[in-house]
């Protein structure tokens, strides 16, 4: 018997669909959610994430209940967010929602201090990054990703300035562009790395890296390395897949390069993947 005084309203997603047929993922994106993330230094960021969440539906199923979906991260909101916490909240997802299969993408930026090359000024630069986990069959699985900007001065345009050089006239000036790495690894269960590590990995190799704050001898100092390190797209992926690929704590990964042009009205990009069997491989970027 329903109490007198409950609300007795009418609730069209517990009808069966017209079509039944069911739905591979369906739930919400762009909701700002707050949580915690550790870093590698041992203390905690306060960071917003644009998260998303989708979930498997049934055919007899009409839909789904949006805030269903979001109560089901309430309790996970002041926790430390970890892979092992994602798998939790996957679980509690398709618990909430009775589905089989679960999605959840955790879209962030990472404040990292970063100190000028010569001048020691310290400033944060914010990397975006993502967490994105799903269970599937009752397989988990997490993935991490962040795209990183990086400076790319053109070999060819060096190559034909010291050419003008050599023939007497006045010197010329190479053109470089604004260049990003976009990256996604997988880390062998039950390694964990940082995103900081990943981070610190494609850096070491990408030697002309932006810096918050440049003071005219930084400036120098960046000229004179872009000098030392001149890249086509082609060697930036070649450079990062080789550091990804030499890491024992890694999976798989997959990078793409992007270079916005300066004289070109196009962009240059490459792609590049591991290549082992059931991983990542072209299609993850199209």
């Amino acid at each position: 018997m329903n109490n007198s005084n409950e609300i007795i309203l009418p609730d069209i997603q517990q009808t069966k669909p017209n079509i039944q047929i069911p739905i591979n993922q369906v739930g919400v994106s762009n909701v700002d959610i707050p949580f915690m993330l550790e870093n590698k230094l041992g203390g905690y960021n306060d960071l917003i994430a644009k998260v998303s969440m989708k979930v498997s539906l049934k055919e007899d199923k009409k839909g789904i209940s949006m805030s269903r979906m979001i109560l089901s991260l309430k309790e996970f909101l002041r926790k430390p967010l970890k892979h092992f916490l994602i798998k939790d909240i996957l679980f509690k997802l398709q618990e909430n929602l009775e589905s089989d299969n679960s999605y959840i993408s955790f879209k962030f930026k990472l404040p990292i201090i970063k100190k000028s090359p010569i001048s020691d000024n310290e400033f944060p630069i914010y990397y975006k990054c993502v967490f994105e986990g799903q269970m599937y069959n009752n397989e988990f699985r997490f993935f991490q990703k962040i795209i990183l900007q990086y400076l790319s001065a053109c070999p060819c345009s060096a190559e034909l300035s010291k050419d003008l050089i050599n023939k007497g006239f006045d010197m010329g000036f190479p053109h470089a562009q604004r260049s990003f790495a976009h990256i996604t690894i997988e880390a062998k269960d039950p390694n964990y790395i940082w995103l900081e590590e990943i981070i610190e990995m494609v850096e070491s190799v990408i030697k002309t890296i932006p810096y918050p704050i440049v003071k005219r001898i930084d400036e120098q100092e960046i000229a004179k390395i872009a000098s030392q390190n001149p890249l086509f797209v082609e060697d930036a992926i070649r450079l990062i897949s080789d550091k990804l690929d030499n890491c024992e704590k890694i999976h798989d990964w997959i990078v793409k390069c992007i270079h916005e042009e300066s004289i070109h009205t196009s962009e240059a990009i490459a792609i590049n993947w591991k290549g082992i069997e059931g991983g990542f491989d072209g299609r993850y970027y199209l």
